[in-house]
């Protein structure tokens, strides 16, 4: 993964009725877009970082300095969560939005309990 956008790789469409066309196209051109563009800003002065492309910075925030190391995480962390993203909510990988309730019912035993478990773990209940 390098500092450019990745294509999309199916139409702004092809997950409608969940994603609608506009929605999807203004997340990738946009959203994720500003997530490279602040990253990158962030490290104008910093070749040897950007070099390193933004998987590498994710993995290893230590070697950042602490005064862009906040807008890094969040920057190249969005552009590395995002590409995968993309992927894992493709029309063809495999994955089906229909089959999530019943995933969190075979690892959870129920949403309620899932949602308990989530707060508990998050330090939300």
């Amino acid at each position: 993964l390098d500092w450019e956008l990745p294509p999309l790789g199916y139409a702004y469409s092809a997950l409608e009725p969940h994603f609608d066309a506009r929605t999807m196209e203004i997340h990738h051109t946009k959203h994720h877009q500003a997530y490279i563009n602040n990253a990158r800003a962030l490290l104008k002065d910093h070749p040897d970082l950007l070099a390193r492309g933004p998987e590498a910075l994710v993995r290893d925030l230590g070697s950042v300095p602490e005064a862009i190391r906040t807008g890094i995480r969040n920057n190249a962390g969005g552009h590395v969560n995002h590409a995968f993203f993309w992927k894992i909510i493709a029309p063809d990988s495999g994955a089906s939005i229909q089959q999530l309730p019943v995933r969190i019912a075979e690892a959870f035993g129920s949403m309620e309990e899932f949602k308990k478990q989530f707060q508990k773990e998050h330090g939300l209940a």
